[in-house]
């Protein structure tokens, strides 16, 4: 039960604050003889006794009702700034509810349920407003726990708050009381205390980050008050003051069980202006200025050491042009431009605009840049410039300009991370992109699935499984522009060449490719065929994956298909040592596998759709070890020596070695990570991401997983096993080859400095690097060895 693992062992809840007890708010559960009077005592004596009780008031109410406030006090410098957060909750058995939290409203009426979000930066998203028939009774799998009942971005803000949903909406949603016996161990009581006239028991946890108190009614067993731990934000403030003082505390207030609400308190009416969804879809955020990618008229700026500058001059090389006054924003806009500007090799000039009323004086402009640190040419907009031509907001606003003068990049307000978007921004234009025409073509294309996800929602469909994706026809042959590649060696002796894979050895290398699903070939490194196994796995299996990996025992071969029953390993000599799993019992499918090479033995992993999660077995076919962390896996990869990211298609990735145990987590905020792609030279990663609705991308990680780049792609159907991706050299730097949905291999620099696209006509069926370098891709009827180098 989720609201008690947050209790008992996150402290991630929020509480109630108390108020007199004579007031008619302070009703007792045992004023009500048909309710929990059996589950309150007099005087709790033990936490376990507070922690039932409080289980049995809510678990057993046939109403609730609330208002909370969190508040967040920081003192910084010897100043106190305080922020709060309302939230209530009135509830009514079986299927009545208003929740207003955070950006949230929800009501439900009994006949139907009503959300809306309010969101000031997507305009209320776009005036959704999800209507759905009321269920018959009202859990927290319909809200926020069960994604194939609940709204993603609905359950998104609801766990997603400052400390998660209301815990009291928590346990009045519980389905089960839970047992106590074993974490009330970890509790001790403090001092009563009186708050707001009410007598509360002090039950505290320590947490790792401190501890976490609540205060539990010592009546009728209600929450009313829980002070979270300091840490680890009393730790980052401290960085910067040592007197600091942080406390986060969540009070309610009239908090109430047993007394009766009116039904007129769940209506929720509907304007006329609203778009009725099933599920909420997030707006588009991909808005364009309607000068980038064009070239804007001739215009003058006034030197602040007096004359004037005409645009033309600054063509021939990248120019960007920051608006800036005397504002924080502003300098921290320059800031972040002297970071850039210290890269001369982006070969950007940067030049100040300032936007200071006529009445400061251009040496008071200079001084103030002076002691910002900006060393650049500045100059005075005397014809409104900025508002005229370009249509900026204010300052501070950049606008990047490249050597022909066409706007590139625009963006208002300053950022911390500008410095370094600039920097890929330049290498983009450097490398001939027109970094404009690729971002308002991802601004189309967004619009558009946003607009045909609406539509689907809006017409009862569910826009996340529902919406058919745009059909992605074969890309036509295309050499690369921006690199330069050589076939080192092409080779028909395959006749069906699908799925490849390298052996990395003491020895060398071993290229291995699955012929026609019913053999498998082995290559050596020039290209030559060396031998060729016809397997027997049963009368018409037939394969299309291909797992390989060595230990002191010899070769291991995986053989397996997409969604299949069964999996193969293969010994030396290329004979089945066993199939996994052995029971003939049906289930959802096989998602992935991964072979573990090692001293002794190798160690499969077999990740399964469904509920089964993933295997560890050894090489007699003896499971070792299930792993259930992660359900309705995608996908497995080899991340680091002995690791696997295990993947479901969320927003992380658990990274498991080879007894199972879990050594840390990958995450994607905002994306759906469906596979990775390991370097070993560099320890880097790609992924391959979903965005909302559809959008694809390769999103390159660095080595402590923060994620550096994005790559877009069409948006296309996947395939359910392992989508191909490599890491290749691309000359001297590290680089990536990726796999799109049209049969065009991406080729990323490392460093996302430069990208290019390569196509056969032919869609590949397999992608492996050989010497961890050079491309191995498998076409219909041939086999291709490539390597790469930027053009001359």
């Amino acid at each position: 039960m989720r609201v008690w693992i947050v209790l008992l062992v996150l402290g991630l809840c929020q509480a109630v604050g108390c108020e007199n007890s004579t007031s008619s708010a302070g009703k007792s559960a045992a004023d009500t003889p048909d309710q929990a009077a059996e589950a309150v005592v007099d005087d709790a004596k033990t936490p376990i006794e507070l922690l039932e009780g409080m289980a049995a008031a809510y678990a057993q109410a046939d109403s609730y009702f609330d208002r909370g406030k969190l508040r967040l006090s920081r003192t910084l410098a010897g100043e106190t700034t305080i922020d709060d957060v309302a939230f209530a909750v009135k509830w009514k058995r079986p299927n009545y509810l208003r929740v207003d939290a955070y950006q949230v409203m929800i009501a439900c009426d009994g006949k139907r349920l009503i959300a809306k979000i309010f969101d000031e930066a997507t305009d209320e998203m776009d005036h959704q407003a999800l209507v759905r028939p009321a269920p018959e009774q009202i859990d927290a799998a319909v809200l926020y726990l069960d994604p194939q009942q609940s709204d993603p971005i609905l359950s998104e803000i609801l766990v997603g708050g400052i400390v998660g949903p209301p815990p009291t909406l928590e346990m009045l949603l519980a389905k089960e009381k839970p047992d106590f016996t074993e974490e009330a161990t970890h509790y001790v009581l403090g001092v009563d205390d009186n708050i707001n006239g009410r007598r509360c028991h002090r039950l505290i946890y320590q947490t790792p980050n401190g501890p976490l108190t609540m205060f539990v009614d010592a009546e009728n067993f209600l929450l009313r008050r829980i002070e979270y731990p300091q840490e680890p934000m009393l730790s980052a403030l401290k960085a910067s003051d040592p007197n600091a003082k942080i406390s986060l505390v969540a009070d309610f207030i009239d908090a109430a069980i047993g007394d009766p609400i009116h039904e007129n308190e769940f209506l929720f009416n509907i304007r006329g202006g609203d778009k009725q969804v099933t599920y909420f879809v997030r707006p588009s955020q991909a808005s364009t200025n309607q000068l980038l990618g064009e070239t804007p008229q001739e215009f003058t700026l006034e030197r602040l050491s007096g004359g004037e500058v005409r645009s033309t001059e600054f063509l021939g090389q990248p120019t960007l042009l920051a608006w800036i006054n005397d504002h924080p924003s502003s300098r921290l806009m320059s800031e972040q431009l002297t970071r850039f500007a210290a890269d001369a090799s982006s070969g950007v000039d940067v030049k100040l605009i300032s936007v200071d009323p006529r009445e400061t004086t251009a040496e008071q402009v200079q001084q103030r840049l002076e002691q910002w640190g900006a060393n650049f040419a500045v100059y005075r907009d005397g014809q409104a410039v900025g508002q005229q031509q370009f249509r900026i907001p204010g300052a501070p606003t950049v606008v990047l300009l490249d050597a022909k003068g066409r706007v590139q990049f625009i963006e208002a307000g300053a950022t911390p991370d500008l410095a370094e978007r600039l920097w890929g921004i330049a290498r983009r234009i450097a490398s001939g992109e027109n970094v404009a025409e690729v971002t308002q073509t991802a601004a189309r294309a967004e619009q558009k699935l946003y607009q045909a996800a609406l539509t689907a929602s809006m017409a009862g469909k569910n826009p996340y499984r529902d919406l058919p994706l745009p059909t992605v026809d074969l890309a036509p042959a295309r050499e690369l522009s921006h690199f330069a590649s050589e076939t080192v060696w092409s080779t028909t002796d395959v006749e069906q060449p699908g799925a490849v894979a390298v052996l990395r050895d003491e020895g060398g290398e071993r290229i291995f490719v699955l012929d026609g699903g019913t053999a498998i070939c082995e290559l050596d490194v020039d290209g030559k065929l060396a031998s060729r196994h016809e397997f027997n796995l049963g009368a018409g299996v037939v394969v299309d994956r291909l797992r390989v990996a060595a230990s002191d025992k010899g070769l291991r071969v995986a053989l397996f298909s997409a969604n299949g029953q069964r999996l193969w390993l293969l010994d030396e000599q290329l004979e089945p040592l066993f199939r996994y799993p052995t029971s003939d019992a049906p289930h959802a499918g096989i998602a992935d596998a991964q072979l573990l090479g090692g001293a002794e033995q190798t160690t499969l992993v077999v990740a399964f759709h469904g509920e089964v999660g993933a295997h560890g077995v050894d090489e007699s076919g003896k499971r070792l070890w299930s792993f259930r962390d992660m359900q309705q896996l995608r996908d497995l990869a080899r991340v680091g020596a002995g690791q696997i990211a295990v993947m479901d298609a969320s927003s992380k990735a658990l990274v498991i070695d080879r007894q199972g145990q879990i050594r840390r987590e990958i995450t994607l905020p905002g994306r759906s990570l469906l596979s990775l792609a390991y370097d070993a030279t560099s320890g880097e990663q790609l992924a391959l991401a979903l965005a909302e609705i559809e959008m694809l991308e390769f999103d390159a990680l660095a080595k402590d997983d923060a994620q550096t780049w994005s790559y877009p792609l069409p948006a296309a159907e996947l395939p359910n096993v392992s989508p191909r991706m490599t890491a290749v050299a691309i000359g001297p730097q590290r680089g990536w080859c990726g796999l799109g949905p049209d049969g065009t291999l991406h080729l990323m620099q490392a460093d996302g400095a430069a990208t290019d696209r390569l196509s056969f006509g032919e869609m590949p069926n397999g992608l492996a690097s050989l010497n961890g370098a050079e491309l191995i891709t498998t076409l219909p009827g041939r086999i291709v060895r490539l390597r790469f180098a930027p053009a001359k």
